[in-house]
């Protein structure tokens, strides 16, 4: 079965469409393969959905069921390649905020844990839907495969806990998780906010 992309709100795509090739055209990035890349070869691709959840939920051993969504992300492509990611929260209203965009390495980690994962035996049992889990508190970024029946967790590269392209069961990964957020103080969530840096 096919690794399933969901399907955004109908303005999310074309905000960020929008703000991509008006930066292009406009030669605004600050960032070199977006910068150097051609406005007619730039592509919109990859939607996932992306959720957080807090230190100290980690610690608690909430797991999945305290993630929260906080917008979407993409990846951008240039001829091909996978070259950024973008993403953009949602106000309150549904609005969809600018997108952020970056070129750092997690953009081509997800690209490629994603391949990986098309390939995995158990996605010809049940269809996944592709989601992005971010812990901004410990660093981990790692790809949400979802199915009503079962999750799976495939960390991206550099993780804080190894594990970098495997699917590992929630249960296993948060247990890795936990004994660091409990080795954290309580209060370092709340100073950083907890919502932590966009996502790369």
């Amino acid at each position: 079965m096919p690794l399933n992309l969901p399907t955004p709100p109908s303005n999310v795509p074309e905000t960020v469409r929008a703000r991509l090739h008006a930066l292009a055209a406009d030669g605004r990035f600050s960032t070199p393969a977006l910068r150097l890349a051609q406005r007619d070869q730039l592509e919109v691709s990859t939607p996932h959905q992306v959720f957080t959840i807090g230190l100290d939920d980690i610690a608690s051993g909430a797991g999945l069921a305290a993630a929260q969504p906080v917008g979407w992300r993409y990846l951008i492509t240039a001829g091909g390649e996978v070259v950024a990611s973008a993403e953009t929260a949602q106000a309150p209203d549904g609005t969809p905020q600018p997108p952020q965009f970056n070129e750092g390495r997690f953009a081509a980690a997800t690209a490629a844990a994603v391949n990986a994962a098309r390939a995995l035996p158990v996605l010809r049992l049940a269809a996944f839907e592709l989601r992005l889990l971010h812990t901004p508190s410990l660093y981990l970024m790692a790809l949400w495969l979802h199915s009503p029946a079962t999750d799976l967790l495939v960390p991206l590269a550099p993780s804080p806990i190894g594990r970098e392209g495997q699917a590992v069961p929630p249960a296993q990964l948060f247990g890795d998780l936990a004994r660091q957020a409990r080795a954290r103080p309580a209060a370092a969530s709340e100073q950083s906010g907890d919502a932590g840096p966009p996502v790369p």
